[in-house]
């Protein structure tokens, strides 16, 4: 994989400030917007168990305190210092969570994932960084990876559908739904 520094910087400083002025920036504990997206995102992971899951980009723990039920074990991990703080606080009574810190592809732990979850976290990624995802993904994950991307405009170089798109071109083809103003793509990786 290419070495490099991730997220951006002006991404970076930009998560930074949103997780310092709150540490749920987004309303994702209480906005019907996100119950909706949780919902949809749970629907299309399936029931489970899952054996070792992985969160990519957790934030404030939020959908990972969900998810965590589906899973024996579940490793979540962001790069932001206080969206790990707030994670760590709501997860905290799961003996079954794991959270680090780290940023995808270059600090993605030893893992062989049966499921993977990427939760808008694509576009912030450059195209090489979400190539070099999704080798790691086909060379270790055992299951499906879902992709979860708002559908709107971003304020990165990348929006969601050109995100996923780069993905399936190192996964192949998955599956989409459509939703208000986002997508869930699942990429079913071979066992």
């Amino acid at each position: 994989m290419r070495r490099s520094s991730l997220p951006r910087k002006d991404t970076l400083d930009h998560l930074t400030r949103l997780y310092s002025a709150s540490d749920d920036p987004w309303d994702h504990r209480t906005s019907a917007y996100e119950a909706g997206k949780y919902a949809a995102t749970l629907a299309a992971i399936g029931p489970g168990p899952f054996r070792e899951a992985l969160e990519i980009g957790c934030g404030n723990g939020t959908l990972a305190r969900q998810l965590a039920l589906r899973c024996t074990r579940l490793t979540v991990m962001d790069c932001i210092p206080a969206a790990l703080q707030a994670a760590r606080q709501v997860l905290a009574p799961l003996a079954q969570v794991t959270v680090i810190e780290g940023a995808a592809p270059q600090d993605l732990p030893r893992l062989d994932p049966d499921l993977v979850v990427l939760s808008e976290v694509l576009y912030f990624l450059t195209p090489d960084e979400i190539a070099d995802l999704g080798r790691w993904l086909r060379d270790h994950a055992t299951g499906p990876v879902i992709a979860v991307n708002w559908t709107g405009p971003t304020d990165e170089a990348l929006d969601g559908a050109s995100a996923v798109a780069l993905l399936a071109e190192a996964l192949g083809p998955g599956t989409t739904d459509h939703h208000e103003g986002f997508r869930v793509d699942r990429f079913d990786l071979p066992g």
